[in-house]
């Protein structure tokens, strides 16, 4: 590309061009009197060519040609030489906007940006741009505006590097590094530039950095962000006391400490303010507060240490839509006049609150989130009437009564979550026809009776464990869209077999049965669940054979983040006109972060959000399965955990089970088993958790090396024909060949043609004994045979006596005689 003809060119704007190459700095410096450069998202790849720097990408070319036709090389060398060029791009002195955003540049920022000298604007985000820019940027004392979001840049902060940067107004360089510089301790210098705009939301190189001492003069500030950099010392207050002009302030995750006080005249402007996340502690904001933030829309105090009530003086703050004051101390009860205020969500999760919530909150129409989880609650819901929410989370309190049923008109609900209370009766069937019902979860309360019949609905999570439901509807969940489906610790008395049947069609990730009464056998339609990875049908009257096309299956989510396992649903976006049908968008509802009680390494464990989407296990325990365990069961590769014991289960261990390479729990443990312990089971490298104690195995033990050679006693236990290490019984004290001919068709292959001769003085003993025991029983009970019995041993006694005295001694006499 050439600009021989273009020097008068001032604007040069080319975004999303797709055709860009790196080479295309090589002639850029001919348009030398080019103010406006913008190549915003044109996919350009590599790093920012130096001035200087030579484009060799077509010379070699040519120099492979040479080295092949040598005879015409003078020809190529000609070639070779026009073809250089050098890099001038550096010579764009005049330069006042520079745009070179979301492309693919890497590397360090050359030394050709000391040049452009008159560059106001200059936007690098969203590329992969290292180190620290500080001596590259140092001379470019016009810029006012600098853009480097989504780098990796080492940002200092002390901001030395702007020191003479007097026009500098606005610095937006989230998601890159700030660190720490030895310009900090050398010097604590004044600031020529007045920033309107800090946006600094990054990670620190230490765990603890100091504010930087250029925010004590700044005036302007109307925009200020440094979530995530971890500051040091109190929450800096003088911030809002010296800038009047403040809109938005973030200081997320940053380690203040201290109180968070309002400043002594009002700041009209402010509308954001987020200090969540630190060590903020004291009293709650004063008493004056409507007064000082007078416009504020939204305010996050969240994850704190504030103390204190909810004060009354928000109800005043009639523009005040979003309010966070979750995980803190607070106390008393929610304020009843909070009803005037217009909110959209409130949040006032995991404190201390008690009192009842309605009709407290019953009049506010607009409110579209509520979290009042966590907290001492109490009251029944009956009089709730707000049909605008979206989200309802009032998990983990107090509360009484039945679900009204006018919760039926929230036609709008997408989160409900009521877990953990204790409410009771039984579920309306107007209820769970909401149309946009994504997530519920009741569980933990008195629910009883029948389910309602969820058929052809859109929810996608249900979670009614502990609770006291005794039966199914027909078709429950027919054509469902269920993803998560736990139902355990009920009282369901139903035929496993139409359980599975009804959601057959369905994309079930995880289906939890444990703890009911379902009976039957495991159907083959098991296995059209092929969405499946976590299976939990433990403790019920399940009997028959293990399907073996279980063994088919994946288990294993291959989508984890479509799965919405941190709340993330498509819902119908509340901001939008009534009017526009289709106005859809991804909404987060932290929340509803999805969470499932699964059992493994013999521990109950809650696994949350995207670690849940990670874990993958089968739990078939406390049933009566009999029959042998399917070797195709060793096909299950991606398992994590399998539990099959206390069930009925006879036969071997399929020595297919050494394929099971992602496996950290395994429990066999109380079933009727029998035969060795494949020796290759000890190739299992993730294995944790082992047990295969209380069944009929023999045989050594598997070898201890890897994994195994952290297992006790405990894993082999209550088998008595088991030896080896951990056992006490050692194979070779009691273990002794077994003669027998080479064709002998009877050897017991798994016993290695060895008796167990402690095993066979014990079975001697026990059967001596009771022959013994059967005959004195049968003595005193038939007095017959004990007449006939006594008459016997009398007439052996009297021929032994008389042929002794006859035969022995008479010979005896005679021969001392002679």
């Amino acid at each position: 590309m050439h600009f021989h003809d273009l020097k008068n060119l001032e604007s040069l704007i080319l975004d999303g061009s797709s055709n860009l190459e790196n080479d295309f700095f090589q002639s850029i410096g001919d348009l030398t009197s080019l103010k406006v450069l913008s190549l915003s998202a044109c996919d350009i790849n590599g790093t920012l060519p130096a001035a200087g720097n030579v484009l060799i990408k077509s010379p070699f070319n040519l120099l492979n040609k040479l080295f092949c036709q040598f005879v015409k090389i003078f020809k190529y060398f000609i070639v070779l030489f026009s073809k250089f060029q050098f890099s001038d791009w550096f010579k764009l002195n005049k330069l006042e906007e520079l745009d070179l955003s979301y492309n693919n540049f890497e590397g360090l920022l050359p030394s050709s940006f000391v040049n452009m000298t008159s560059l106001r604007t200059l936007k690098l985000s969203y590329n992969y741009f290292i180190g620290n820019f500080a001596s590259n940027l140092a001379s470019l004392t016009s810029l006012e505006y600098f853009g480097f979001e989504k780098n990796q840049f080492e940002v200092p902060i002390s901001f030395t590097p702007f020191a003479n940067h007097s026009n500098l107004k606005f610095i937006y360089g989230e998601d890159n590094k700030v660190v720490m510089d030895s310009q900090l301790h050398m010097q604590h210098w004044i600031p020529k530039f007045q920033l309107q705009v800090i946006s600094l939301s990054s990670t620190t190189e230490k765990n603890f950095i100091p504010v930087p001492n250029f925010l004590f003069y700044q005036y302007n500030i109307t925009s200020l962000d440094f979530t995530n950099c971890k500051l040091e010392g109190e929450f800096p207050n003088w911030l809002l006391e010296n800038n009047t002009q403040l809109e938005e302030i973030s200081f997320r995750n940053c380690s203040f400490n201290g109180n968070f006080e309002l400043p002594s005249r009002p700041l009209l402007n402010i509308m954001r303010i987020d200090v969540s996340d630190n060590n903020i502690t004291g009293q709650m904001l004063g008493s004056n507060i409507s007064s000082i933030f007078p416009n504020l829309q939204f305010l996050d105090m969240s994850i704190n240490d504030i103390q204190g009530s909810i004060p009354h003086e928000f109800s005043q703050m009639h523009f005040l839509n979003t309010l966070d004051l979750s995980d803190n101390n607070l106390s008393g009860e929610i304020p009843k006049n909070l009803s005037g205020n217009e909110f959209s969500i409130l949040k006032l999760s995991n404190n201390n609150l008690h009192g009842p919530v309605f009709p407290t909150l019953s009049t506010l129409k607009n409110l579209k989130e509520l979290y009042l989880d966590r907290n001492n609650l109490c009251g029944s819901i009956d009089s709730f009437s707000t049909t605008s929410l979206v989200a309802l989370d009032l998990s983990d309190n107090h509360l009484v009564g039945e679900l009204p049923s006018m919760m039926g008109n929230f036609s709008k609900l997408v989160v409900l979550s009521l877990s953990n209370n204790n409410l009771g009766g039984s579920i309306s069937t107007r209820f769970v026809e909401l149309n946009e019902l994504e997530y519920l979860d009741i569980s933990g309360n008195n629910f009883s009776g029948f389910l309602p019949s969820f058929a052809n609905s859109s929810v996608r999570f249900i979670h009614m464990s502990n609770n006291r439901f005794t039966g199914l509807s027909k078709s429950t969940f027919k054509n469902s869209s269920l993803m998560i489906l736990d139902l355990g610790y009920n009282r369901i008395a139903s035929k496993i077999q139409d359980m599975i049947v009804d959601l057959e069609n369905s994309l079930l990730n995880i289906l939890i049965l444990k703890g009911n009464n379902f009976s039957g056998e495991i159907p083959q339609h098991v296995c059209q669940l092929k969405e499946l990875f976590i299976l939990d049908l433990s403790s019920n009257n399940i009997f028959g054979l293990l399907p073996s096309c279980l063994g088919t299956m994946l288990f294993e989510d291959e989508n984890i983040e479509a799965l919405g396992l941190d709340g993330q649903f498509f819902v119908h976006d509340y901001t939008c006109a009534d009017y526009i049908r289709d106005c859809v968008g991804m909404s987060v509802f932290p929340n509803a972060k999805e969470k499932v009680n699964f059992t493994t390494k013999k521990t109950s464990y809650t696994y949350k959000g995207y670690i849940l989407g990670y874990m993958s296990g089968i739990d078939l325990s406390n049933n009566k399965l009999n029959g042998n365990i399917p070797f195709e069961f060793g096909n299950l590769t991606r398992i994590k955990a399998l539990n099959l014991s206390y069930n009925d289960l006879i036969g071997k261990i399929p020595s297919s089970f050494s394929n099971l390479v992602q496996i950290e729990s395994l429990d066999l443990s109380f079933n009727k088993l029998s035969g060795r312990i494949p020796p290759q089971l000890s190739r299992l490298s993730f294995l944790a958790v082992f047990s295969v104690a209380h069944n009929n195995l023999t045989g050594e033990t598997p070898e201890q090396k890897g994994q195994f050679n952290t297992f006790d006693e405990s894993s082999y236990e209550d088998n008595p024909f088991l030896c080896g290490p951990p056992l006490s019984r050692s194979c070779n004290s009691y273990i002794q060949p077994h003669a027998i001919s080479p064709n002998s068709s009877h050897i017991d292959g798994d016993n290695c043609s060895f008796v167990d001769m402690f095993v066979f003085w014990i079975s001697f003993s026990v059967s001596c004994t009771s022959a013994f025991l059967v005959i004195v029983a049968t003595l005193y009970i038939n007095p017959y045979w004990r007449r006939r019995w006594f008459y016997n041993i009398e007439l052996v006694c009297t021929n032994c006596y008389y042929f002794i005295e006859d035969i022995i001694l008479f010979k005896f006499s005679n021969h001392t005689s002679t």
